[in-house]
């Protein structure tokens, strides 16, 4: 059983915090750019862009920079908000995924969610995306959307353990390493 306990939001060097989330095993931490050292080498995993169409960051100066884009919790035009958030594992204090949301104008919101190469499989993505839905449910998002290649097994079992129903299929979605990369859209309604 997950539990969702939400903190209050702070400002920290100027930008407001999400709040933090916890359940069983995990809490989940606003992205901060401070998260750069400590997350970089993770990233250099190259399996986790199997799927994706990003390279690893160079360096954590760059790293940095990006955490700090995505840390302002909106798009440059306003029209969106960005919920990121780290999940730390309790026992040891390792990251092992990060959540990201993004919400619309409509409070529809889309969940994009990446699980650190050394934690597959050990439901750490299951836990942190659930409470991160229970977040976005008590804050009234209506629907929220996943896009997944549809070579990405382990990610369609996820969002379908989840609640997810696959509402639709885009082929030619995106090329990915020299590839084509087919994309299944699911959604779970929340309302």
């Amino acid at each position: 059983m997950l539990h969702s306990c939400v903190s209050v939001s702070t400002v920290e060097n100027g930008l407001e915090l999400l709040p933090s989330l916890e359940s069983a095993r995990l809490v989940l931490e606003p992205l901060m750019p401070h998260h750069a050292a400590r997350t970089f080498e993770l990233w250099q995993d190259h399996r986790l862009y199997t799927f994706i169409p990003f390279e690893p960051p160079k360096d954590i100066a760059s790293l940095e920079h990006r955490y700090r884009m995505l840390a302002a919790r909106r798009s440059p035009d306003g029209t969106e908000e960005w919920f990121n958030w780290f999940a730390r594992n309790k026992e040891d204090d390792t990251y092992v995924a990060l959540i990201q949301v993004t919400i619309r104008s409509d409070l529809s919101a889309y969940l994009a969610y990446f699980t650190f190469a050394p934690y597959w499989r050990l439901g750490f993505a299951h836990e942190a995306c659930e409470t991160a839905i229970q977040f976005l449910v008590e804050r009234g998002t209506r629907t929220v959307v996943a896009e997944i290649d549809t070579r990405n097994v382990a990610s369609i079992r996820l969002i379908e353990k989840l609640g997810f129903q696959q509402e639709s299929f885009t082929p030619a979605a995106a090329i990915i390493r020299g590839g084509v990369s087919d994309e299944y859209r699911y959604v779970r309604n929340l309302s």
